[in-house]
């Protein structure tokens, strides 16, 4: 296996009932932070801003589980927490001064997928929704301030998940995982036998279909994706075929091209156990990680070959987020750990007793 050195590497990288907010550190120390939605011992549900030693800042409570985040890059403190999919909510969060400032439910015959960004200049947020009566994704842009919605088009397939923006700051490209669903049954999957995922790339202002590419097995379901500083698209799959079978979870796809699988052995695809859960990208390594909890590691590929070059154990890893030293990793059991491909260990290790972290994390941008 070709592998990046260390060297290389390192180069390369030179309102709401018991909402609360903990104090903050000094904003001198610029301190690397992060974001995350967590369940505690007790079952409820909050959004919390920590550092790489585990210490919580600051923290809401929710009044469901959260998924991912979107933190706004124009309104310090406001972060966006999306319900989980299928979830009818989005909870709009000031973590700068513990206030849950509202609460926005989904439109009638729609629920949310989890997942949402704001544009590039910050005057909108787009989420990925389901017309469930008609088993239609949809792309909403909704207001930033106010969240209501301006404009709405058809995502190209079934079952949007995540979402991300191009560098050109105008083409959205959207991971149709291709599974219906629907409130009245929230987990359960509808279309296993004739699902169709693909990966669609839209115009961000008038919804246009742009290119849609399809993965080589319509069981492959397209959830979680992130892009570099090249637009090449990282795709994390979930396999909803037999159990028995075995198929790569890791793709990229970039301009024309198809969605090719990265390079791995069998037995790391199938250590998998046919699920992935958030990918982050070291844009100035060029290297991705891909969170594995089913099979309890994180797998780092290397983008410049498409070529799976670390792999770490976590067990139940969760969210993933890129830092100045590699990356940090979430679980369920509470830990936050900082990793970095080809070392031995963790660069370091902390644990939030109690918090079942969630499967996504974001920088805190302050």
């Amino acid at each position: 296996m070709v592998a990046l050195s260390r060297r290389r590497f390192c180069q390369s990288i030179a309102g709401f009932a018991g909402m609360m907010m903990l104090p903050s550190c000094s904003l001198q120390q610029r301190e690397e932070q992060f974001v995350s939605a967590y369940t505690n011992s007790q079952g409820r549900h909050f959004v919390a801003r920590f550092n790489h030693q585990a210490k919580v800042l600051a923290q809401v409570e929710l009044p469901l589980r959260g998924h991912d985040m979107a933190v706004s890059h124009t309104e310090s403190g406001r972060v966006l927490v999306f319900s989980r999919r299928p979830g009818n909510y989005i909870f709009d969060v000031d973590l700068s001064r513990g206030h849950l400032n509202q609460v926005i439910k989904a439109n009638a015959g729609r629920h949310f997928f989890g997942h949402g960004v704001f544009s590039p200049d910050g005057l909108r947020l787009f989420t990925t929704e389901n017309d469930y009566d008609t088993q239609t994704g949809k792309v909403v842009a909704r207001d930033a301030q106010s969240l209501q919605v301006i404009n709405e088009f058809d995502s190209g397939g079934i079952g949007p998940h995540q979402l991300a923006w191009l560098n050109d700051g105008q083409t959205l490209v959207v991971a149709n995982g291709g599974i219906a669903t629907h409130p009245d049954t929230p987990r359960k999957k509808l279309n296993l036998t004739t699902m169709a995922p693909n990966l669609t790339y839209l115009d961000g202002v008038s919804g246009a279909i742009l290119q849609q590419f399809s993965p080589p097995h319509h069981q492959l379901s397209i959830r979680h994706l992130a892009v570099n500083q090249d637009n090449k698209v990282v795709i994390g799959m979930q396999f909803q075929g037999e159990l028995s079978d075995i198929n790569p979870l890791v793709f990229t796809q970039q301009g024309s091209g198809p969605i090719t699988a990265c390079t791995s052995s069998v037995d790391v695809w199938q250590k998998m156990n046919q699920y992935t859960a958030s990918v982050s990208i070291d844009l100035a390594a060029n290297i991705a990680a891909v969170s594995c909890p089913r099979g309890g590691f994180v797998s780092f590929w290397d983008l410049n070959q498409d070529l799976l070059i670390d792999e770490f154990s976590i067990r139940d890893c969760a969210g993933i987020c890129v830092t100045k030293n590699g990356f940090v990793l979430s679980n369920g059991k509470g830990a936050i750990q900082q990793v970095a491909p080809f070392s031995s260990s963790a660069l370091s290790h902390f644990e939030a007793s109690g918090h079942k972290w969630d499967n996504h994390m974001v920088n805190w941008l302050s």
